[in-house]
């Protein structure tokens, strides 16, 4: 009669997406980076971009955007229009680490800091984790 192993099986079983808040929180500070916006990317007020070009990974996309001192990248998923790699681009959205503890423990509505979120179903937007 383990009410909790119970229900974190139901849960398991009927709603496979779902996540526990506490778990990515982990896992976005082992990685230095966050999920802030999904579909779509920073208008030009929100951050300045750059095209970094075609990637393997979120983690190299991530590390284009540090490389150039930008505190965020968008990425598509890997597509037969970037030889099935993934799109990167280095954002400018400025991320201070008061941001950085909010948005890792509230993902929900995260606004797009000094301007707007332009909608793309490709691209989702990832905050990197400021220096300590």
């Amino acid at each position: 009669h383990n009410m909790g192993l119970f229900s974190a099986a139901l849960v398991a079983k009927f709603c496979p997406e779902a996540i526990s808040p506490s778990m990515e929180a982990v896992k976005d500070d082992k990685k230095g980076y966050t999920l802030i916006h999904e579909g779509g990317f920073p208008s030009n007020a929100c951050g300045r971009w750059y095209n970094e070009g075609n990637v393997e990974t979120l983690d190299d996309c991530a590390q284009k955007a540090r490389d150039r001192g930008y505190m965020s990248f968008s990425i598509t998923e890997p597509s037969i229009y970037y030889g099935g790699k993934r799109h990167c681009y280095a954002e400018a959205i400025e991320v201070t680490m008061d941001l950085w503890k909010k948005w890792v423990k509230e993902k929900a509505d995260i606004p797009c800091p000094n301007g707007v979120w332009l909608n793309n179903p490709n691209y989702d937007v990832y905050a990197l984790e400021p220096a300590a």
